[in-house]
């Protein structure tokens, strides 16, 4: 049985370094069956690449982008779906609860909001609590560096098999249009005109002129080394409110990465005021 194209080490190497030079994420060196399988639709013998290196070759000598957006859309690991780790949200109905009306505005950041689960669940959360605009200036905003997902979290539009049993019904009719004849449902105008989504890599300046209040950084860092971790952690820390807070995945810590935040419980960190 013949063999497909295979991923020499050396190129590897080689899309590792590319990839973080363009986006700051690391892929650990054990990780090449994953390059393999995430690129292996666009190489082959009827395909438009007939190797890895032609791939590799062609990507850097493109001009348009279109090849680095497929590259990157390719290797960036996007799961998620609505009140994942509801704690987390349950923090966030707190926060807007108990200081939310104090502040003259309210600014939260999905900060990989992958398909958009993460940034509606935010912004339903606002709403539960009373929030909504024009009655408080409060925005959310939603990047991530795929086009691909934020396309998909910009149209809204989720297929009922990927959303039941994860929203409870008083949810979805509140906060959801289903449409029968294509099985999906559809986030209302009243959720959507909270957000406002970008395509944005962190490891570029940040151009935010307002500071946030709240910022969900989950499941992120772990694709950074360390000292990427710890330049990210200084420009969030600059544009968090203070107090503000920062909230990471359960599964992730900060332990060896240097931080001036006041870690509280289950993955949420506090600039505190000087």
């Amino acid at each position: 049985m013949a063999q497909g194209p295979v991923l020499s080490e050396t190129l590897f190497q080689e899309m590792r370094d590319y990839l973080f030079q363009e986006t700051g994420i690391t892929i650990n060196t054990n990780k090449k069956y994953l390059v393999e399988y995430r690129l292996q639709k666009f190489i082959g013998p009827d395909k438009e690449f007939t190797s890895y290196y032609d791939f590799f070759k062609a990507l850097k000598q493109d001009r348009s982008g279109e090849l680095k957006t497929i590259f990157i859309n390719s290797l960036t690991t996007n799961y998620t779906f609505f009140f994942r780790e509801p704690v987390h949200f349950r923090f966030l109905a707190y926060y807007l609860k108990t200081y939310g009306k104090q502040q003259s505005y309210i600014r939260l950041w999905s900060a990989a909001c992958s398909s958009g689960e993460e940034a509606y669940s935010m912004a339903i959360t606002c709403l539960e609590q009373g929030f909504r605009n024009p009655q408080k200036d409060i925005r959310i905003l939603a990047s991530d560096i795929s086009r691909k997902v934020l396309s998909r979290a910009q149209s809204g539009v989720y297929h009922y098999s990927a959303i039941r049993g994860e929203l409870d019904d008083a949810y979805l009719r509140r906060y959801f249009t289903f449409h029968p004849q294509e099985k999906n449902f559809t986030v209302k105008d009243q959720v959507r005109s909270l957000i406002t989504f970008r395509e944005f890599n962190l490891m570029d300046p940040f151009p935010f002129t307002m500071q946030f209040d709240v910022i969900f950084l989950r499941n992120v860092l772990i694709y950074f080394s360390i000292p990427e971790k710890e330049q990210i952690l200084r420009k969030i820390w600059e544009v968090l409110k203070e107090p503000g807070y920062l909230v990471l995945g359960l599964s992730e810590s900060l332990v060896g990465v240097r931080h001036g935040f006041t870690t509280l419980s289950n993955s949420i960190y506090r600039k505190d005021r000087n």
